[in-house]
């Protein structure tokens, strides 16, 4: 029980590091790490209108530190699917909602859900099972 807190606590120092930073990199935006919608190819069955979260990289270190720290089983990709923004997420992978501290210090993801395949956080929007952001 204590390390699942000191590993709780660490996770919340993290994501809270990662929220004081989001004015400082909201202006690096633009030049981006290749993962944003805009930037990825997305696959010819995906929807084209995928929302950019615009995570910085403090933020996108911060989740998938939260979320790889969460799991046991390093899931790998069904035959077929490969990760990428705009992909459609198949019904053989399970979407869970995202931690708490994550949803709270990063708001905007409040309303996604995610997957771990492959050593990889995928942020899908649940309804339509798209990924929105693929954090490696």
């Amino acid at each position: 029980m204590t390390i699942g807190l000191a590993i709780a606590a660490r996770s919340a120092a993290i994501l809270i590091a990662a929220s004081l930073t989001v004015g400082s990199a909201a202006a690096q935006a633009g030049s981006g790490t290749g993962t944003s919608a805009n930037d990825a190819p997305a696959a010819t069955d995906a929807p084209r209108n995928v929302p950019s979260l615009e995570l910085s990289q403090a933020q996108r270190e911060a989740i998938y530190q939260s979320i790889s720290n969460r799991q046991s089983k390093k899931d790998t990709a069904p035959d077929g699917f490969r990760a990428a923004v705009g992909a459609h997420v198949p019904d053989a992978i399970v979407l869970e909602p995202l931690p708490k501290i994550v949803a709270e210090l990063v708001p905007k993801l409040a309303d996604y859900q995610y997957a771990f395949v492959a050593n990889q956080v995928l942020i899908v929007d649940p309804t339509s099972r798209t990924v929105v952001e693929v954090i490696h």
